[in-house]
């Protein structure tokens, strides 16, 4: 295969900036601030193609009961090949047993999560404002 796929090789927040630009959601993080959230990684997944970051997801768990997957992203150039369901096939198994596990999303990929047994919940989330 020509990608590599690994679950013990963290990223450089100097390799995940540029990958989290072309988001939405996170084009306004700071490489200060990226590799914070780097030192404090456990669960997370690297794709790599000779050697370039392509794609990352990780994960926010207390290793029993509950787990947030997020930041899940694949660099456009590689979109529609797969690799976003490499990258939750491979967190999903770092977080077998827990108890409940969540995610956030856009309608748009709802069904590309029910594919991985998530489905959409009634109730209330809420965000803390800064």
């Amino acid at each position: 295969m020509e990608y590599q796929i690994r679950t013990d090789d963290l990223p450089s927040a100097k390799e995940l900036e540029p990958l989290f630009s072309q988001t939405s959601w996170a084009s306004g993080r700071t490489r200060e601030d990226i590799g914070e959230m780097i030192e404090n990684l456990k669960v997370f997944v690297t794709i790599r193609k000779d050697s370039e970051l392509i794609g990352f997801g990780r994960a926010i768990t207390d290793g029993v009961y509950r787990a947030l997957i997020d930041d899940i992203v694949v660099h456009d150039v590689h979109r529609n090949r797969g690799l976003g369901r490499l990258i939750m096939e491979n967190l999903l198994k770092q977080l077998e047993g827990i108890e409940e596990i969540f995610l956030n999303t856009k309608p748009e990929l709802e069904q590309f999560y029910n594919r991985f047994g998530f489905i959409r919940v009634n109730g209330l989330t809420m965000k803390r404002k800064k």
